[in-house]
């Protein structure tokens, strides 16, 4: 156990543990796709059986809104395909591919694989590290939360805002259409009925935009949270050996000397992610020196470089749990998200000829949703990538030189296994980073001149 006392951190900078995922776990459940209230053990009271109850009519509501929606869009385009108007279907077809999408994650989230999501969030919640070990600087989990919370939170918003446009032109054309052109087996525009159809589609565009916004705003979440745990890791690698001597209970001139050794390292730009570095002073850190300290190095080394390895060890684990769970979607999910990408530039060209300008709109947003969601899929995988290579540029930063011949053999096994690189894929097969991002987008502008081309001829 360390002798070190704990670091009092200022007001200003005091991170306190929390739930990470409180706003993305309420955008699953709005979608169905997580339970409504929290597990918990023990009695179970008769409103834990009623909200349990609700949280089923409301899964099953979900379902239904979702396939009949779907059914409904197939069918359109069984009955008008003899028509040739290519522009309808494959408007038609974009919806069927979204609502197609949207079913199968929320079967995967609440049906598929509930135990390993439970089992991925309650690991993070309960393990994560809220700052770096004591040393001459230190960061904190609040930087990594801020921006997290900044980037969903705008996802999500920007994802619902396209949904609620879809919804607005109806309204805007004042002429009783639906959001969602597609066949109905009655005449939807009789009273009553045009309100409970109108109602269903708007459920569907909701549905549709909790679904996407969750699923793939959860692996950016994990990502910005994981990218904070190596922010922590990196400064306490940089401070081992100050975490060593406070261990070892060296006096004030120890202190001093180690810091001058390091502070070459302090004036490096760009080391963390995001987090902020502070200064801790030596008055600080004397005063979090124990009383009955030992004096070996060699001990309160193992002891501070043995707490490193644990935290390496544990974000390791959580980006394995994190590749298990998603892996198999992001197959499917590149795709997708290649196939709408191309369906959907094909109907913005052509509706620029005739259409009005709220559709352009609309049809423009769902681009740059697309192309927003197939981002953060691929640039906060990218961003495990780079940080899970960076674990031994942060351990050099440390002024290793002055105690080499102890240190030497514990770093260069460090330095051995910090070299193994650990990819987020789709499926095992494709790596996800920028690369990939800027390869899909090439690929379904390919299949689009293909279309066009196909749409000239007839």
């Amino acid at each position: 156990m360390s002798g070190i006392k704990q670091p009092e951190v200022d007001s200003a900078e005091q991170f306190s543990r929390r739930d990470l995922f409180s706003f993305v776990r309420n955008v699953m459940r709005v979608a169905g796709m997580h339970p409504l209230g929290a597990e918990t053990g023990g009695t179970k009271s008769c409103l834990h059986y009623l909200l349990g109850l609700c949280d089923v009519i409301y899964e099953l509501f979900n379902y239904f809104v979702c396939v009949h929606i779907e059914c409904l869009y197939i069918c359109t385009i069984y009955i008008y395909y003899s028509t040739g108007d290519l522009e309808f279907l494959v408007n038609c077809l974009i919806q069927t591919v979204i609502y197609l999408w949207t079913f199968a994650m929320k079967l995967y989230f609440r049906r598929i694989q509930p135990k390993l999501l439970k089992q991925l969030i309650e690991f993070i919640n309960l393990k994560y590290c809220t700052r770096s070990a004591p040393g001459f600087t230190y960061v904190t989990m609040k930087g990594a939360l801020r921006q997290s919370n900044l980037w969903i939170k705008t996802y999500v918003y920007c994802c619902f805002i396209g949904t609620i446009f879809w919804l607005a032109l109806p309204l805007a054309y004042g002429d009783r259409s639906l959001p969602l052109a597609c066949w109905y087996p009655f005449d939807y525009t009789q009273p009553f009925v045009y309100e409970l159809v109108f109602f269903l589609q708007a459920v569907g565009q909701i549905q549709v935009a909790a679904a996407f916004s969750a699923s793939s705003g959860f692996h950016m979440v994990l990502g910005i949270l994981l990218a904070g745990q190596y922010d922590i890791l990196f400064c306490s690698l940089k401070n081992v050996l100050a975490t060593s001597y406070l261990e070892m209970g060296a006096n004030m001139a120890e202190l001093r000397q180690l810091q001058a050794a390091q502070a070459v390292a302090d004036a490096e730009l760009n080391q963390y992610n995001y987090s902020q570095e502070q200064q801790t002073t030596l008055t600080e850190l004397a005063a979090l020196i124990g009383p009955g300290e030992n004096r070996n190095f060699q001990i309160a080394f193992k002891s501070a470089f043995g707490r490193c390895l644990h935290l390496h060890r544990y974000i390791i684990k959580a980006l394995y749990k994190m590749e298990r769970f998603y892996n198999p979607i992001w197959l499917f999910k590149i795709g997708e998200v290649t196939f709408l990408m191309c369906l959907v530039a094909f109907t913005y060209t052509k509706s620029t000829n005739a259409n009005s300008f709220m559709r352009m709109v609309v049809l423009g947003q769902y681009l740059l949703l697309v192309l927003y969601e197939l981002f953060i899929i691929c640039y906060f995988a990218d961003v495990v990538y780079q940080n899970s290579v960076r674990c031994g540029e942060a351990l050099w930063r440390s002024p290793w030189q002055l105690h080499m011949r102890e240190i030497r053999s514990d770093y260069m096994f460090f330095m051995l296994n910090a070299r193994r690189q650990f990819r987020l894929t789709a499926g095992k097969i494709y790596n996800l980073n920028v690369d990939r991002f800027r390869g899909t987008i090439t690929t379904a502008f390919s299949f689009l001149t293909l279309l066009q081309k196909m749409d000239a001829r007839a």
